[in-house]
């Protein structure tokens, strides 16, 4: 009995592991570059979660400038309306800032993700341990 449980979990391993643990002491091929694990974001990848996270904070602060602009209308008070139309231009120009630079990134990664990949690789802004 003992036989037939090391052999089923011997073939349990194998299931588990998969057959690269089965070719465990069978000699591996070496080569003369070094295998690069392929990671799934790159840094045009990067770049595009970038523009879309700017573009959704310029969104935002466009919606809180349009939204201070109305409350500055409603305003009988003149101080208190010139307060609120400063704090609506300042978030305008911040949302057009933030639009800007969604935009820059957002070519940054179109143009890393055109370009062949030695020349994406060395234009590419990320750090490479």
């Amino acid at each position: 009995m003992s036989a037939f449980r090391s052999r089923l979990l011997a073939a349990s391993l194998v299931l588990a592991l998969g057959p690269a643990a089965a070719r465990a002491d069978e000699p591996s091929v070496a080569s003369d570059t070094p295998a690069r694990a392929p990671s799934g974001l790159y840094g045009h990848r990067y770049a595009f979660a970038a523009g879309g996270l700017l573009f959704l904070g310029g969104a935002g602060f466009g919606l809180l400038a349009r939204e201070e602009s109305a409350r500055a209308r409603g305003l009988s008070s003149a101080s208190a309306s010139a307060t609120a139309y400063d704090r609506a231009r300042t978030s305008a120009a911040t949302a057009n800032v933030m639009y800007g630079l969604a935009g820059a990134a957002i070519v940054y990664g179109l143009v890393l993700e055109l370009l062949p990949e030695p020349a994406a690789e060395k234009a590419s802004l990320t750090f490479h341990f």
